[in-house]
């Protein structure tokens, strides 16, 4: 059974936990990236897989604009449609919190994934920055 919750402030050990294991271990990032001062307020999706969390990302406002970031899944748990999951998530909440626009800047490989939820490109220097006007609709996974 698929779960979700929603996280923020505290309460954050399940949410670094995930990022610890992919950002952390995986791909052997910088603990700065893994911890930031957005994790005070930003807000954390995590998904569950029969009570195990196994995604996250996080939403967060940042110079006038609501943007995602953060999202990962665990290795064993890829090719399930979490990550797009996450992502409708998080867009779904940016809208109901008044965002016209949500945005996300990623690697050109994971542009497929966001091409899903309706994100354009905007701007293509080092990273793609992404936009999404308005809510999401469709399916949350397939």
């Amino acid at each position: 059974m698929i779960s979700t919750k929603w996280v923020q402030g505290i309460n954050l050990e399940e949410v670094f936990k995930i990022r610890n294991l992919v950002f952390g271990n995986e791909l052997n990032f910088d603990s700065s990236y893994i911890h930031d001062e957005y994790d005070s307020f930003g807000k954390n999706v995590l998904i569950y897989d029969s009570e195990k969390p196994v995604g996250t990302g996080r939403l967060i406002f940042k110079d006038g604009k609501y943007i995602i970031d953060k999202i990962c899944v665990l290795k064993e748990f890829r090719n399930n449609s979490y990550g797009e999951l996450i992502i409708r998530m998080l867009v779904r909440k940016a809208f109901d919190i008044g965002a016209e626009k949500t945005y996300v800047c990623i690697e050109q490989k994971f542009q497929k994934l966001f091409d899903k939820v309706g994100f354009i490109i905007v701007d293509c220097e080092d990273n793609l920055i992404m936009v999404k006007h308005g809510d999401v609709g469709g399916h949350c996974s397939r």
